[in-house]
């Protein structure tokens, strides 16, 4: 089963936790904020070779978290994906294969 799992800390005075979630192999993808439900997707067939995710975290001190899971173009789901974390436009985390 081929999977990523990965967390991000978001804020400075508010401080948050994103979890990010994907089963390459079942194509459920799940990122919770602070343990709720902030994204629920199935990814199983796509025609795009990129997928965003995009959403705000914060009450007072608000940060726009900007996630994109990409594929290749062939034999996806048997291949090493690429995952990129952004928050407020600033890459933060890259993970994956080529």
């Amino acid at each position: 089963m081929i999977s990523m799992k990965f967390s991000l800390n978001v804020g400075e005075l508010e401080k948050h936790t994103v979890d990010f979630y994907f089963n390459q192999w079942t194509g459920n993808l799940n990122i919770n904020v602070d343990g709720r439900r902030e994204v629920d997707d199935f990814r199983m067939f796509s025609l795009k070779l990129t997928k965003e995710y995009e959403f705000p975290v914060g009450t007072n001190e608000r940060h726009c978290i900007r996630i994109e899971k990409q594929r290749k173009l062939l034999l996806a789901g048997f291949r090493p994906q690429t995952y990129r974390a952004y928050i407020d436009d600033t890459l933060v985390k890259e993970l994956g294969g080529k």
